[in-house]
């Protein structure tokens, strides 16, 4: 009793609070992602949930292997310690270029090294790549799949604490909530939107295997970010959920009825109400906002296709200048103007502040072609890994495979992709809150996919 009291929870535990310390925190510090990131390893070493017939010192062992083997976790380490350095290697210096004839930033104290243009820039991501991959890591090598589910309904549970809170504050101050420690509505409805689709893909699991708490909590996870994207997220990023929400209601009516479950009125009830609960609720409480007005949508597609189309051109020029080492966090904060030509481009320059628009731009302009390489390396083996998994169950005798939590894996998936076009119009993945939720999720997929008997 007393190992199972110490060892059981303990990880989930603090994965839930470190996510929920980085959802709550407008600016997580260097010093919080090393100790939650290093504390959470340490948890994971020390005390890891057993499985079944397995004792504690076997589950030990496990973990210790399975850390020293995963190529996220020495990929992580890469990623952590190359933008790391970034952080330590500066201020560099405003001055001129008698040889170039214009002015320039000197070079940092380690030229052969990534670098910032001032100390502190880029903390918060950092700290959200960090304390993500370290989440990441523990997932993969120490949580069994039963408390991977509860980690996406618990991640589910706080964001949408964090949706019920500014829904509240919003119906107290009578303005929308600025949401800045999110990174905005943009940034805020892609973290509901991931989180909506992974409770929805459990709710759908649960209903179909017959686990009624775990269907509960689901469709609480599904109505609190549900509310949250409903009432902040801006008008296209709502457009995409509605799609998800309808394809969702039309699964949940057949799963229903071909469920053999009576009386059918009340399983329409719980799998359909829930959904369409959030999002009538969220609409109305929104601020007043005109979701469809054609003349209106052109108009801001226009100006945001301008300013995407001027910004990328600018953030490609500033890696030009520094191609395998970027020029550091918020680069182009301070290098975009010295490549802005024309009193067209200045004004649209002035208009829509210094920002990039894009989070795959944002990456190679800051930390160039080596250091966009080290950071998407821990991802890319996660998705990579997924991606090998379905071509084996294509190729193989499919009767000798489990699709059990395959609706998992449909939702988390989902939520990913949705993340990663949001990324292509947006920095969400800059936001450490949505990163850190973004790799925690990705870790959970492998463990959703068809496994062998």
């Amino acid at each position: 009793m007393l190992r199972l009291l110490l060892t059981k929870y303990w990880v989930l535990a603090h994965l839930l609070v470190m996510a929920g310390t980085l959802c709550f925190t407008p600016s997580p510090t260097a010093f919080f992602a090393i100790w939650a990131a290093a504390s959470l390893i340490l948890m994971a070493l020390a005390l890891p949930p057993g499985r079944k017939g397995e004792t504690f010192w076997m589950a030990r062992a496990r973990v210790a292997m399975r850390l020293r083997s995963d190529v996220v976790v020495w990929g992580g380490l890469l990623a952590v310690a190359w933008a790391g350095i970034g952080l330590l290697n500066g201020p560099r210096a405003w001055a001129y270029s008698a040889e170039l004839k214009r002015w320039i930033y000197a070079l940092p104290p380690m030229a052969f090294l990534p670098s910032s243009i001032e100390l502190g820039l880029g903390t918060g991501f950092w700290a959200g790549l960090t304390a993500g991959l370290a989440g990441a890591a523990a997932i993969r090598c120490a949580l069994p799949r039963s408390q991977r589910l509860w980690a996406l309904l618990g991640l589910g549970c706080l964001t949408g604490l964090l949706a019920l809170g500014s829904l509240v504050a919003g119906l107290v101050t009578g303005a929308a909530p600025a949401l800045a420690w999110l990174g905005g509505p943009f940034d805020a409805g892609v973290l509901w939107f991931l989180l909506l689709c992974t409770g929805m893909g459990v709710a759908a699991e649960a209903f179909l295997e017959g686990h009624w708490k775990t269907l509960a909590w689901a469709q609480a996870v599904v109505v609190a970010n549900g509310m949250g994207l409903a009432a902040f997220a801006p008008a296209e990023l709502l457009g995409v959920a509605a799609l998800v929400l309808v394809v969702y209601l039309c699964f949940a009516m057949v799963a229903v009825r071909g469920g053999g479950r009576y009386p059918h009125s009340l399983w329409h009830c719980v799998m359909l109400l829930p959904a369409l609960f959030a999002a009538g609720l969220g609409l109305a409480l929104a601020p007043e906002r005109a979701l469809w007005v054609p003349e209106q949508w052109a108009a801001q597609l226009e100006s945001f296709f301008t300013q995407w189309s001027l910004r990328a051109d600018l953030a490609l020029k500033v890696m030009g200048a520094e191609p395998m080492l970027g020029g550091g966090p918020q680069a182009l904060d301070f290098v975009g103007r010295l490549f802005v030509k024309g009193s067209r481009a200045w004004a649209l320059w002035r208009a829509g502040g210094t920002g990039v628009p894009c989070d795959l731009l944002k990456l190679l302009s800051e930390r160039g072609l080596m250091g966009s390489l080290f950071l998407l390396l821990p991802g890319a083996a996660m998705l990579g890994k997924c991606l090998m998994q379905w071509v084996e169950f294509h190729q193989g005798v499919r009767r000798h495979y489990s699709i059990r939590y395959i609706f998992v894996f449909a939702g988390c998936a989902i939520g990913v992709m949705g993340v990663l076009l949001a990324s292509l119009i947006g920095t969400p993945l800059h936001t450490p809150a949505v990163l850190c939720a973004f790799l925690i999720v990705c870790a959970t997929l492998s463990g959703w996919m068809p496994q062998l008997r």
